[in-house]
């Protein structure tokens, strides 16, 4: 066995044993040509591994998912921190524009509701919701689809078509600035 994937899987077994939740992909992307190995290594040891019992916040935050409610809100909730609280940080800890506050809330509210992909969203931001509401906030904004079985279709049947067209908003003509970099750019 090559000595990084030992050393990758030790690192991985070593993080599940200390209660941590280590992320596979995180360890075969650092294992480059040899992911296939040490994947191998990480499944066998997944599947001999008893399962852990989820603690508390784990079964809120996945009772809130299946209802439909975004489980980074429910964090931010749980810790008792308010929205704006969470905006202020990041304008002044980012460096932000202060007129641009609201701007940077609609962004925070659509990462928060899950309707920003979190890998393009900036390390910066990652690292004040970080000391905000905890290491979970990442994994936590991922979780942004209902399971299919939840979803629910909705239909509008009408006697008579609405009364005006809807429109379409085209691009903006402003370029973008680094609040849109910071949320929808490639993370750095």
């Amino acid at each position: 066995m090559p000595e990084q994937v030992a050393q990758l899987f030790a690192e991985y077994a070593d993080a599940y044993a200390r209660g941590e939740r280590p992320l596979a992909e995180e360890y075969l992307a650092r294992a480059g040509e040899q992911a296939d190995e040490l994947a191998g290594l990480l499944e066998r040891f997944v599947q001999a591994t008893p399962a852990r019992e989820p603690d508390a916040e784990t079964v809120a935050l996945t009772e809130a998912w299946l209802t439909g409610e975004p489980p980074l809100v429910v964090l931010r909730a749980s810790k008792g921190v308010r929205v704006d609280e969470v905006v202020d940080a990041l304008v002044e800890r980012l460096g932000l524009d202060p007129a641009k506050r609201a701007k940077v809330k609609r962004y925070y509210q659509r990462l928060e509701g899950g309707l920003l992909e979190p890998s393009r969203v900036s390390r910066k931001v990652w690292k004040v919701l970080t000391s905000l509401i905890g290491p979970r906030s990442e994994e936590l904004a991922a979780w942004n689809v209902r399971p299919a079985m939840m979803a629910e279709a909705a239909f509008l049947r009408a006697a008579e078509p609405a009364a005006a067209p809807l429109q379409v908003v085209g691009p903006r003509d402003e370029p973008p600035d680094d609040i849109d970099r910071l949320f929808l750019g490639e993370s750095d």
